[in-house]
């Protein structure tokens, strides 16, 4: 007997969790936030709880496979991404089954929840044993942050690869390319869980090399004279951080990352050797702690590129308080500030990013946004990883109705039939194979 429960991240991009029941044992894939109402938490300044959170929508509700928690054998992860390991905070304990992920996923656990213990780590492009009937491969990918996989779990009944997040990205700015070689190889994939993020979106998915070379256009190709410059991306994103060191050095500034996000995710690359920031950068772990520093850096802007959190507009992140006058390190006229990501699409991340993009017209910096590409498969990518793998049956996942019905049709037009082969299910939902 084979069950897929689809537990988060079937109504929303978020929130991923889903179970799979093999016979008498199980598995559980992710187990993420759901940024949008996390945040809109965060906000209220009240005491992080599993109650508080599932109250609010912020992590998966559970409760649909309290029967089979007995037969959990694992919680495995994908990728370092919030949305989905930032539940296993507050969720992880309930499981009494370890948690496995790569090594850099497994770091960003780490310091995200602290009493998680029996914690695995499994390199990229290598198996790991659940139970004599289940075995997990680690399939590297080219995502926004290092080390991400997708999995393929090997069963008596066939191959379930799961595939959340991803894109095939032939020129990568760090790590490997995407394993195609070894999708390839996997016969008998009896389901494919698929990201439906960007299922609507008719194109390839560009690679992360063009962002660095958007970033090195403005940077490098605009008069930038002694203002101050400011880039604000996704604390996670390695890469695009990388490229930003390298480009400020270029112009002869010393980057400076600020905020506690950014230190937390730049030191687990580091303790695995995947960066040395720390030796061309300053890293300002604590904004408000560090007041001295930032009066003495505003004084000569011109001679560093702060690198800051932010992004989505938080309440309490480092480019927002910057702009409140919170901090010692100030916005003036005619100062660039660089989004080099794109919004998160939901309602209060979009309300908070439009309030910030408010202040800073009013401080009349000079705004660049979307200075991005997306970490996320595209509807042509997904088409080619359908064809590569000739799944069975296709479950879309990581999306609203609108995203998984989008990837569903792409499968229509690839000779699937919805209800027979492709299926949609919403959270709490489940189906038998």
């Amino acid at each position: 007997m084979l069950r897929i429960h689809a537990v988060g991240g079937y109504n929303e991009v978020g929130k991923n969790m889903t179970c799979i029941e093999i016979d008498d044992e199980a598995i559980i894939l992710d187990m993420g936030l759901y940024m949008d109402r996390f945040v809109a938490v965060q906000e209220k300044n009240i005491e992080m709880s599993r109650e508080v959170l599932l109250t609010e929508d912020a992590i998966p509700n559970d409760e649909p496979i309290k029967n089979i928690r007995k037969k959990i054998k694992a919680i495995i992860v994908t990728h370092a991404h919030l949305d989905h390991i930032g539940a296993i905070r507050w969720m992880g304990q309930s499981y009494k089954c370890p948690i496995i992920a790569t090594p850099y996923t497994a770091e960003v656990i780490k310091k995200h929840a602290k009493k998680i213990e029996n914690l695995i780590a499994v390199n990229v492009n290598s198996s790991y044993r659940v139970s004599r009937n289940i075995e997990v491969e680690f399939i590297n990918v080219t995502h926004s942050v290092p080390q991400s996989s997708i999995l393929n779990i090997k069963t008596k009944y066939g191959n379930i690869v799961y595939s959340l997040d991803y894109k095939n990205d032939n020129h990568p700015t760090l790590g490997r390319k995407t394993n195609i070689k070894k999708l390839k190889k996997l016969d008998n994939v009896l389901l494919l869980i698929a990201d439906s993020t960007n299922a609507d979106e008719e194109r390839k998915t560009f690679s992360e090399y063009i962002a660095k070379e958007m970033l090195h256009d403005i940077i490098m190709g605009m008069e930038v004279g002694d203002h101050g410059l400011f880039i604000t991306t996704f604390s996670s994103h390695i890469a695009r951080l990388k490229s930003i060191l390298h480009i400020s050095k270029m112009l002869g500034r010393k980057p400076v990352f600020i905020g506690r996000s950014l230190h937390d995710y730049i030191a687990s690359a580091e303790n695995l050797k995947l960066v040395n920031f720390s030796k061309d950068a300053e890293i300002i772990k604590n904004a408000g702690r560090a007041e001295k520093k930032l009066r003495a850096m505003n004084k000569n802007k011109e001679e560093y590129v702060f690198i800051v959190t932010g992004s989505m507009g938080e309440k309490n992140a480092v480019l927002t308080k910057i702009v409140n006058d919170e901090l010692e390190l100030k916005i003036s006229p005619h100062d660039f500030v660089i989004f080099s990501c794109e919004v998160i699409p939901t309602p209060a991340i979009k309300a908070n990013r439009q309030i910030l993009e408010q202040k800073l017209h009013r401080k009349k910096a000079r705004i660049f946004k979307d200075i991005h590409v997306s970490g996320h498969a595209s509807r042509e990518d997904l088409r080619d990883l359908i064809k590569i793998l000739s799944p069975h049956h296709i479950l879309p996942a990581h999306g609203d109705l609108a995203k998984t019905a989008s990837l569903a049709a792409l499968a229509g037009e690839m000779d699937y039939e919805l209800g027979k082969n492709v299926h949609i299910l919403q959270n709490g939902q489940s189906m038998k194979i």
